[in-house]
């Protein structure tokens, strides 16, 4: 298994040595966009691309961003970087579009979905609002539909060419921010909307193992049933690292923060390169 060069869009657009997807010397052209999973050039400086491994030559392009929501990636409107490296105009004819999205926009309404609880409620359910969960989960379902759709269009650079995305991992709930140079820069991230409802710490995790199971079901899903999402594939990540330590606010087993693995536990999650792997040999 060799190598895979990668690249940011910005670097394919300036002319960088070894950025150009349609050189020869690549067998497979490869497009990631999503959030800090897939992101490079920032912090945390590991993410789930760098230990991909693939049988041929091959060059995967990021257009991702830390903190970006599959909202946000999906409106093309706004989404000029995505727009432009999927258009036949000024794309490339990738062999596959790798998407990380979803857990940010549960991230972000949090605040709307965990309740402050009433009595002693010991059902993860019970800490949460339904109509706001389900909210989320439909605009996440709405935003891969749309870039499923954009990939079909008939201006389209890679009509019917496989998308794989994955399912997260179940994280532990902390006061672990990202950290840059040792001082905190982004997050934590479900900490304080737990915190500020005042659930009994002892939960935390059951809600949180909830809310990403749920998020998850509804990922799968898009794969799965008669309104299946055409050549639309899931991993199911789910259940792949040893959780970090409730109560641990630094690197703990495979998290180096609150949502992020580190280096080790990325690594872990190799089962992706394998399903790509097997849709590039097809």
């Amino acid at each position: 298994m060799m190598n895979v060069h990668i690249a940011r869009w910005s670097d394919v657009q300036d002319l960088e040595a070894d950025c150009n997807p349609d050189d020869r010397q690549y067998r497979y052209r490869i497009l990631a966009e999503g959030d800090s999973w897939f992101s490079i050039g920032g912090f945390p400086g590991s993410n789930l691309l760098f230990p991909l491994r693939l049988p041929r030559p091959a060059i995967l392009v990021s257009l991702a961003q830390p903190g970006d929501t599959i909202r946000r990636m999906s409106s093309i409107a706004s989404n000029h970087r995505l727009r432009q490296a999927l258009s036949a105009s000024h794309g490339y004819r990738w062999h596959a579009i790798l998407l990380s999205g979803g857990g940010n926009d549960l991230i972000d309404d949090m605040h709307r979905i965990i309740l402050r609880p009433r009595g002693r409620p010991e059902h993860p359910a019970d800490y949460c609002d339904e109509a706001a969960l389900q909210a989320t989960l439909a605009d996440v379902e709405r935003g891969y539909r749309r870039i499923v759709q954009r990939r079909d269009r008939v201006d389209s650079s890679c009509r019917g060419k496989p998308i794989l995305t994955h399912t997260y991992d179940f994280v532990t709930p902390r006061n672990a921010p990202a950290r840059f140079l040792g001082l905190p820069a982004q997050g934590p991230w479900l900490y304080p909307a737990l915190r500020k409802a005042r659930i009994p710490r002892r939960l935390w995790n059951d809600i949180s193992d909830y809310l990403l199971g749920r998020l998850a079901e509804r990922i799968r899903g898009l794969a799965r049933g008669p309104d299946r999402l055409p050549a639309f594939h899931v991993v199911n990540t789910l259940d792949t690292l040893v959780p970090a330590e409730l109560g641990t606010t630094r690197e703990s087993n495979d998290w180096m923060n609150e949502i992020h693995p580190n280096a080790e536990g990325y690594a872990k999650l190799t089962k992706i390169g394998r399903w790509l792997t097997r849709l590039l040999t097809a």
